[in-house]
């Protein structure tokens, strides 16, 4: 990603700055025109790049969250990106999805709804490289299924999308035991908490979660 592109992408956000606020409100079709110049230009910079508008917790501004679609190495080009962008009223720039206070019991990704409650991890060492299995009852057979963006979304939510990528160097997807309790997994609820625990000091980049 050279300098003038960089420029030329912010430049398209700043000139558009007005509208971009009231996005989040509107359905038009020159809403969505503009959201697809954004993301056209996110693209020719690096095909990974991902941006996502939504309200923020006060309601009277929005949050632009870049992120790269779970390809390491496309990290630097968003930190990159976010560090340049000017400043800009009512809009916040973020680099990739923090994790929230308050984990949703459910999300909806286009006809496929993911409780919380229906998956279940086992975290574990092998040597200094941290691995995350998954369980869910009924295993999408397509790795781009909804099932799977839903879930990912739970551990952008639940660990960081920051550190899913630079602290887990991969994530298994497997079946649900009939007594998952008795395999010793544990509730996905539970996740942050024992990755705080084992979480490596130092970002260990390992396969690209997807």
């Amino acid at each position: 990603m050279n300098d003038t592109s960089m420029h030329n992408f912010w430049q398209l956000v700043s000139d558009n700055a007005d509208h971009l606020l009231t996005l989040v409100d509107e359905e038009s079709a020159l809403a969505q025109e503009l959201l697809e110049e954004v993301q056209d230009q996110l693209s020719d910079m690096d095909p990974h790049l991902t941006v996502f508008c939504a309200r923020d917790e006060a309601g009277t501004g929005i949050e632009l969250v870049f992120g790269c679609d779970g390809y390491n190495q496309s990290i630097d080009t968003v930190l990159f990106l976010v560090a340049a962008a000017p400043p800009l009223n009512n809009i916040k720039v973020l680099a990739f999805n923090p994790r929230v206070e308050h984990i949703p019991e459910a999300i909806e990704v286009g006809d496929a709804v993911l409780e919380l409650d229906e998956l279940f991890f086992g975290l574990r060492n092998i040597g200094e490289e941290l691995h995350l299995d998954l369980y869910l009852e009924e295993l999408p057979i397509l790795e781009d299924a909804p099932q799977t963006d839903a879930a990912l979304m739970f551990l952008d939510a639940i660990v960081g999308e920051y550190d899913l990528m630079t602290r887990i160097h991969s994530v298994n997807w497997l079946d649900l035991p009939e007594d998952p309790l008795d395999h010793g997994l544990k509730p996905l609820i539970e996740l942050r908490k024992q990755f705080d625990l084992l979480r490596p000091k130092r970002p260990a980049l390992g396969e690209a979660v997807h």
